[in-house]
């Protein structure tokens, strides 16, 4: 039988740290007790590729949001932040924040605060089958496939990929106006500008996600730019929040308490643990399950394509919200002046539809169709694990495969997924051009088979039924819940009826 545990590490693995090996051991050694007294004294420590490094300095000036790096303290985030920055950024960045040499205790763990209640990030909901995993050859495989995809240029954007793409952001751009101004009054012109204009969004979105992660340009100040002036112009939603909540879904991918892309109640629940009531770390409050999310959930297989045609409208909330409120947008004023923006020319263009009903229809069309990719967002995921079969030692390429899944398309018919079809492969290298993803699944699902990790992959039909199926039984499950819940009402209501009675 394999050892589950990895064995310890205490030199530079990764090599992500440009730090001589004079200036590494002149720094004091960090013990694994030591670590935990200084992050319950207020720090905020980070074990990278064997250096501790504290980030209270930086947490509030991280791009990706504080939430990414919180739910980094007080773990071995090697992998973590080897997926998701520049090796180049890294090696001159990590040496700054350096301020010991970690010590391991042998035990393999890369978390060593599960039972410690941080006030910014819950431990890891545990559970589920345990299987025989030896998290430290995974480890080290995925750092040699991640070195090897680095060598081969993998992570470099080939512009010319996105040629077919632009083609067809042109086109749907132009059907969308063309139709809407020369509609001639016509109701079905209407509907067919609305599937073109959300089939529009639904292109643009991938593109989004792309310059999101860096994987355009591989200029963090440009890319963002970039995806502002198409989500924020464009489509009328905030990067800048969608930035804070998908990097924290990167890190703490289906955890039930601190990843917000699973965090829907009252609407959807897609796992029990939902119905104590649990604490968001993300939207800092508790996600009751109270009466209305007792119906909701217990009817979510039935109401999931429903809820998903009103996805849209909620993000333009959550956008506002976020530039509104939030402590940390970083481009708050040129946000908020290109979605403004994106609100003039929409309604400018909806004055060349005549009548009132037509452009209702038009509008409601544009953005319920937009559900499709609500549902290519959150097939990967619902489905999914929530629960770790060991959060001191599972390592974060385990963890990804784990909580993620692929689904199955012809490849002519992938620039309808644009790259979300990849999940797996995209959660291990987020940085790495979906137009090359393609290329990689077979060498992921060749370190997943040697290491006897699952590869689930369904076609979207199937992947469909199996998500409903799995939001079924967890509304099964809320039923025999309600009912449990009403006849303990009923046996109080009792007795203290003949309490009074006495």
């Amino acid at each position: 039988m394999p050892a589950r545990t990895r064995q310890a590490e205490a030199v530079p693995v990764a090599g992500l740290a440009k730090l001589s090996e004079k200036r590494r051991q002149q720094l004091p050694a960090c013990t694994v007790a030591q670590l935990r007294q200084r992050i319950a004294a207020g720090e905020y420590l980070v074990v990278i590729d064997g250096l501790v490094c504290k980030l209270n300095g930086f947490v509030n000036k991280h791009p990706g949001g504080p939430l990414a790096l919180l739910h980094m303290v007080g773990h071995d985030a090697t992998d973590e932040v080897l997926s998701m920055h520049p090796r180049e950024v890294l090696a001159t960045m990590v040496p700054r924040w350096a301020v010991a040499q970690f010590v391991p205790d042998g035990s393999g763990r890369v978390s060593f605060v599960e039972d410690m209640a941080l006030p910014y990030s819950a431990p890891r909901t545990a559970g589920g089958e345990d299987p025989v995993l030896d998290y430290g050859a995974i480890q080290r495989d995925y750092w040699q496939l991640h070195a090897q995809l680095q060598a081969e240029g993998f992570f470099k954007c080939t512009y010319s990929d996105y040629t077919w793409d632009a083609v067809r952001y042109v086109v749907l751009l132009a059907a969308s106006l063309g139709l809407v101004v020369w509609g001639g009054g016509q109701t079905w012109v209407y509907v067919l500008a609305g599937l073109c204009t959300a089939l529009l969004w639904q292109q643009l979105s991938f593109l989004v996600h792309d310059l999101g992660h860096n994987e355009l340009t591989g200029r963090r100040g440009v890319d963002l730019i970039l995806g502002i002036c198409v989500a924020d112009l464009l489509g009328g939603l905030s990067v800048g929040w969608w930035k804070k909540n998908h990097n924290t879904h990167h890190v703490v991918t289906n955890d039930v308490d601190n990843d917000p892309d699973i965090q829907h109640m009252p609407f959807f629940a897609i796992s029990t643990r939902f119905f104590e009531s649990r604490f968001s770390t993300y939207y800092r409050r508790v996600m009751h399950f109270d009466a209305a999310a007792r119906l909701f959930v217990s009817l979510q297989d039935k109401l999931y394509y429903v809820i998903m045609c009103f996805a849209r409208f909620n993000l333009y909330v959550q956008s506002w919200l976020y530039l509104l409120t939030s402590d940390f947008a970083p481009y708050r004023m040129l946000e908020v002046f290109c979605i403004a923006g994106f609100f003039v020319w929409f309604g400018y263009l909806l004055t060349y539809i005549p009548t009132w009903p037509q452009r209702l229809l038009y509008v409601l069309i544009a953005n319920t169709a937009s559900a499709v990719l609500h549902v290519q967002l959150t097939l990967s995921h619902f489905a999914m694990s929530t629960e770790s079969p060991d959060p001191e030692r599972e390592c974060f390429c385990a963890r990804q495969v784990r909580t993620t899944m692929d689904v199955i398309c012809p490849r002519w018919f992938d620039w309808f997924h644009g790259g979300l079809q990849f999940q797996i492969e995209h959660h291990l290298f987020p940085r790495l051009p979906r137009h090359k993803l393609v290329r990689v699944q077979p060498l992921v699902k060749d370190l997943c088979r040697r290491h006897g990790m699952q590869f689930k992959e369904f076609s979207f039909i199937d992947g469909n039924v199996y998500t409903i199926q799995w939001l079924g039984e967890v509304a099964r499950r809320a039923k025999v819940y309600n009912c449990r819940e009403h006849l303990h009402e009923q046996a109080v209501n009792s007795i203290a009826k003949a309490a009074g009675g006495l």
